[in-house]
């Protein structure tokens, strides 16, 4: 934060008609400080905004304030209705992104009119249930995209869930705070909700990977694994599955990924696994149980740049192209927020039809 260096001169001693000149003076000066202030904190923002939209620099290497919940105002809260174009204006950058709550947007909600999600028949399982509706424009490839890893960060939370298309899937983690509320906002917003699963992963840098106390692990019996999914499903209504968090060891042993898939089956929920493993064993073990489920094809954001994450998203599309379907997937940060509502805006016609993660399951 700037100070004006004028303002020690307030304090000086003068006489007569040379202390009113100078009083004169010094308020004119400092009313100068005062819109080089302010103005300075618009070029600072601007800055921001041409370094996160250039290939020069990313948004997570920028530090990134958040507005109090409290004290956010109407215009801030409204100014989300007027996403997506995230990375459109220099005040939709991060650094401006208001810190919702879930009331906050669920306040906000009611003027989306149809947009919000309603729950169908009560004789479809969870992953029919909470799905997102959607219909496939023929001939047209499908191109699923899911963020996880949301809950935990209210400003990119509230990004994501106001400022992405609603055919955006969106996945919590189980231990956010006002997990239940962060998923009922995403619903209100038209956007389908899941819940991340965490599970174990390969490799020295995950081995001490803090999974929590429901985390799934190798070595767990049935009635275990079976109980730490219930907790994690209990904990997160009208979800239509569960998004694998990691996984690349666990979803390499038939035996715990068939435990894990008889669990979700039974629930009647969903799994999708973004663990980006070859040979994940998850969807051999879905077509025995009976399990609805789906892999991710491109993961977008194994290089946290906007160049890098750019062309993720060109391979996702060509693969949607060339089969017909593809699934993106990518964990919640400003800089995916922000390049993938950049991308979205700039599809055309001769593009992927956006669409919901639940449009891939395979049942």
């Amino acid at each position: 934060m700037w100070h004006d260096p004028f303002r020690s001169r307030e304090d000086r001693e003068t006489g007569g008609a040379g202390r009113w000149l100078l009083l004169v003076a010094v308020l004119a000066i400092g009313a100068a400080g005062a819109g080089l202030y302010f103005a300075g904190d618009r070029v600072s923002e601007q800055l921001h905004f041409w370094l996160a939209s250039s290939g020069g620099g990313d948004l997570a290497a920028v530090p990134q304030p958040r507005t109090s919940t409290s004290g956010a105002s109407n215009a801030e809260i409204s100014s989300l209705n007027e996403m997506p174009a995230l990375a459109g204006t220099a005040r939709a950058t991060p650094e401006s992104w208001p810190d919702l709550s879930p009331a906050d947007l669920l306040g906000q909600s009611a003027a989306l009119g149809e947009r919000s999600l309603k729950d169908t028949a009560f004789d479809q399982p969870p992953w029919r249930r909470f799905a997102r509706p959607f219909t496939a424009p023929e001939g047209r490839p499908l191109l699923g995209l899911l963020i996880t890893g949301l809950g935990t960060d209210r400003a990119v939370t509230a990004a994501a869930i106001a400022g992405l298309p609603a055919d955006v899937s969106l996945s919590f983690n189980p231990t956010a705070p006002d997990l239940a509320d962060w998923i009922a906002a995403a619903r209100a917003f038209g956007h389908e909700a899941m819940v991340d699963l965490p599970l174990q992963s390969k490799g020295i840098a995950n081995q001490g990977r803090d999974l929590g106390t429901l985390g799934l692990l190798l070595g767990l019996n049935e009635d275990e694994t079976a109980r730490r999914i219930g907790v994690v499903a209990a904990s997160a209504p009208s979800v239509f599955g569960f998004a694998g968090y990691g996984g690349d060891a666990l979803l390499l042993d038939d035996t715990a990924t068939a435990m894990v898939s008889r669990t979700i089956a039974r629930l009647g929920l969903a799994f999708i696994d973004t663990s980006g493993e070859p040979m994940s064993q998850a969807m051999s073990a879905a077509d025995q149980t009976g399990l609805a489920a789906a892999r991710s094809s491109v993961t977008l954001d194994e290089r946290p740049s906007r160049a890098a994450i750019t062309e993720r998203l060109a391979a996702a599309a060509e693969v949607a192209q060339e089969h017909g379907r593809a699934l993106a997937v990518a964990r919640a940060s400003p800089l995916t927020i922000t390049v993938l509502a950049d991308w979205l805006r700039g599809l055309d016609e001769q593009g992927p039809v956006p669409a919901p993660a639940s449009v891939l399951l395979q049942r």
